[in-house]
């Protein structure tokens, strides 16, 4: 039977969507804080962002014990839409945060790197994201999110949970330019287990329009 994603109880707010989504490793820290105890800033966290008709709620043995539930619940939701080739959270670096909810596993860059290469490298200088296609499994894209995280200023990247996923497995790398195209491409192009595509911009994805580079990236 297919898990859904679990409506929050009243006086918590909404783990599973902005403006409070939680990560998934915050998730696990307070599903273990939540098994023995209450802290008054856990409380103070958890009853932020409710909706404004409400009634302030009481941080009673009541209250955590819906709490950790709801948790529980947002846990094990994650977990069952989560590719399973991909790491337990406990096993990502500390410096990359994930998040997954609904169509999408998210990947947060919290390493403070700069640029190796100049912006005039760029041959297009809008923002958008790097492409890559594995058919097979979601972990080897998951490989290049950390490599690239910890090398490079990407903000963010994604890549599908296993309702999102319609072919191959995609990986979106987010960069405000494509000057490190021929890096990454000569890094993880490597059919069949990683193809790279290419470079699409943000503009370009809400046209619903592909680049001849794009397209013909092989």
């Amino acid at each position: 039977m297919a898990v859904e994603n679990p409506d929050p109880p009243d006086g918590i707010r909404d783990l599973n969507s902005q403006p409070a989504i939680a990560t998934d490793r915050k998730l696990l820290e307070l599903r273990e804080t939540l098994e023995s105890e209450l802290p008054s800033y856990v409380f103070d966290d958890l009853s932020r962002w409710r909706p404004a008709e409400e009634p302030e709620p009481d941080p009673d043995e009541d209250y955590r014990e819906r709490a950790l539930l709801y948790v529980s619940k947002s846990i094990d939701y994650r977990e069952a839409i989560r590719p399973e080739s991909l790491r337990a959270s406990t096993d990502l670096p500390e410096k990359v945060g994930r998040t997954t909810v609904g169509p999408w596993v998210w990947y947060h860059n919290g390493y403070k790197v700069e640029h190796e290469r100049p912006a005039r490298d760029a041959k297009e200088d809008e923002s958008g994201k790097f492409l890559l296609f594995a058919p097979e499994e979601a972990r080897a894209l998951e490989d290049v999110v950390l490599d690239e995280f910890s090398r490079r200023p990407y903000s963010d990247a994604k890549l599908p949970t296993i309702p999102g996923k319609r072919e191959d497995w995609v990986l979106c790398l987010y960069q405000p330019d494509n000057r490190y195209w021929y890096d990454v491409r000569d890094a993880y192009h490597d059919p069949p287990r990683v193809r790279f595509r290419g470079y699409k911009t943000n503009a370009a994805t809400h046209r619903g329009e592909y680049s001849d580079r794009f397209k013909n990236a092989q």
